[in-house]
């Protein structure tokens, strides 16, 4: 099985000292909270519209995932930055509005300790393959479902989706081939995320 992983994407042999990996962790902890504190800071406003969003935080955590040092290293980030942004975002409603919703935290909080899995898999989207392109489309599949609707609505937030969905797509593939295989498979789950409508189940 690691085999074929390796065949995906290899990770670096080199491994930085430990104070690196460490200071690593706590740039995205403080990343997460500062996010976290903008888009409860920016509620009500169209930046505040974009980070309530699941799409901002999809695109964020790619980014965080995919250009981490191993897979490893990656579902460990993906984890530590919605974890400082969940606690950050509720702890300051919390103290502005006097307000915590239980519910809401801990079905958020149930999907970022699921976070690990996703951003695992999404390190693999920068490999070669067709499961590194299944593994880029995934998330650019999920903007354009959350988005496509600026078509007709144009909506600043659903253009927001679409523009991201458009970077992921020539962030994550490693090369011209790989965008390729990703079509196919990006307008297979496009279709099923939408008809299952998977994003519907979210808080």
């Amino acid at each position: 099985m690691k085999e074929k992983l390796v065949y995906i994407r290899a990770k670096s042999d080199k491994v930085p000292p430990l104070q690196q990996r460490l200071l690593r962790v706590l740039f995205v902890f403080l990343l997460g909270a500062l996010l976290g504190f903008l888009a409860k800071f920016s509620d009500g406003s169209v930046k505040g519209l974009i980070g309530t969003y699941l799409s901002f935080w999809i695109v964020i955590t790619t980014i965080i995932a995919f250009r981490s040092r191993s897979p490893k290293a990656a579902a460990l980030h993906t984890f530590i930055f919605l974890m400082a942004m969940l606690l950050v975002y509720y702890f300051y409603s919390m103290v502005l509005f006097g307000f915590f919703s239980m519910d809401y935290f801990i079905t958020w909080g149930g999907i970022a300790l699921l976070s690990p899995i996703g951003g695992y898999a999404v390190w693999y989207a920068k490999g070669n393959g067709w499961i590194a392109a299944l593994c880029a489309a995934l998330p650019i599949s999920l903007l354009l479902v959350e988005g496509y609707s600026f078509f007709y609505s144009f909506g600043i937030p659903k253009g927001f989706d679409i523009i991201s969905a458009v970077l992921l797509f020539f962030l994550l593939p490693a090369n011209h081939f790989q965008r390729l295989r990703m079509l196919p498979i990006v307008t297979m789950l496009f279709f099923l995320i939408e008809r299952l409508e998977v994003l519907y189940y979210l808080p």
